[in-house]
């Protein structure tokens, strides 16, 4: 991990998070009619690269810091849960507030009378397993949690454990995941293997923006020559088969086009290799800004749905640019505050798992 691929991650980190607004706010039909409906994929492009650079830098923060499985734990208890538990309790308020413009933008409205079943499920990451495939009231991306905190009990499993006893408690946290999880577990461990084989993969300047534009190449071609829609069916074939292996029938939940999500992560891993051996320099000013801006990423990804749906509530729907440059920056602003208490309070929270947690696991 070299400064400039450090740079290019958390960059990386704020164009995905910022397709993800275009994407959402694209297919809630709340964007400006000049946003095609096209760019609704840019959302769930966006969430793979989200899960190459989540296990490319899991891997590295491991074997960097040659830590313990008690500091693992802290690490990523406090990572998660430090934006997971505002943003619930962020969207349970603002849909209250959103039902009383336009219910119909609520609807189904089944979880809100349960707080008590839907909150522990929720917060134990269990929407996306054997239990189906629910996320906590608007908050439509948390569904990626869903998935990646269970492949950080894997990685941990796998990293922390030995002998008979990894492979065991490895098989039974595969067993809770359920087929919805490891559809997509390829493209996280992807970023983990990324980051073992980085020093292998290093290539000369040239090289590198080469293959940083044929990455882009690539991934221009890949949505515009047809190969998308091959991969796309290919993928509902894969899930009809899954349905005749199972005992119930497949849910594919947020896993909706995995093979055309396998392209993407390859192209970005790609893109990666060549921004590890660029050597392009940021400068000290910019650098300070991506990384400044990039933690604040996390927060932004999980409440954006939650008002782009009041929005839609309010009456907002194809709004002209000014409208919708005002509307992001209202989600700018409630991200800042929101990150106050969550994301930029991870000390707190690292604190607090750590007392919980004892001084031995």
């Amino acid at each position: 991990m070299n400064p400039t691929l450090s740079i290019w991650l958390e960059l990386s980190r704020i164009l995905a998070a910022l397709a993800v607004f275009i994407g959402h706010s694209a297919g809630l039909g709340v964007a400006p009619a000049d946003v095609i409906i096209q760019w609704h994929r840019s959302a769930d492009d966006a969430v793979t690269a989200f899960f190459v650079i989540s296990g490319l830098v899991i891997a590295y923060t491991t074997q960097s810091s040659n830590g313990t499985a008690r500091q693992y734990a802290i690490a990523r208890l406090s990572r998660v849960y430090s934006v997971a538990l505002p943003a619930v309790l962020f969207a349970l308020a603002v849909d209250h507030v959103g039902m009383h413009f336009d219910v119909s933008q609520y609807e189904p409205t089944w979880q809100y009378p349960k707080l008590w079943l839907y909150l522990p499920l929720h917060w134990l990451f269990l929407g996306e397993t054997w239990f189906g495939a629910i996320y906590p009231f608007t908050v439509a991306p948390y569904w990626s949690l869903g998935y990646e905190v269970w492949y950080y009990v894997l990685f941990g499993c796998v990293t922390f454990l030995s002998g008979r006893t990894r492979w065991v408690v490895s098989a039974l946290v595969l067993m809770v995941m359920g087929p919805r999880i490891w559809l997509l577990l390829p493209t996280w461990w992807l970023g983990v293997l990324l980051c073992r084989q980085l020093d292998r993969l290093r290539v000369r300047q040239g090289a590198a923006f080469g293959l940083m534009a044929l990455a882009l190449v690539g991934y221009g071609l890949f949505l515009t020559s047809g190969w998308r829609g091959v991969t796309d069916e290919a993928s509902q074939r894969l899930y009809a088969m899954f349905s005749t292996l199972l005992p119930v029938p497949f849910n594919r939940g947020s896993t909706v086009h995995v093979l055309s999500d396998y392209v993407v992560a390859v192209l970005f891993a790609v893109f990666l290799i060549g921004c590890a051996s660029c050597r392009l320099d940021f400068g000290k000013a910019a650098g300070l800004v991506i990384r400044k801006l990039a933690g604040y990423t996390f927060t932004f990804y999980l409440i954006h749905f939650t008002l782009l749906v009041l929005a839609r509530a309010l009456g907002f729907s194809s709004v002209g640019w000014g409208v919708y440059a005002l509307i992001l920056a209202g989600v700018l602003a409630t991200t800042w505050a929101m990150a106050q208490i969550g994301e930029q309070r991870r000390g707190w929270y690292r604190t607090l798992f750590a007392k919980a947690i004892g001084k031995q696991v």
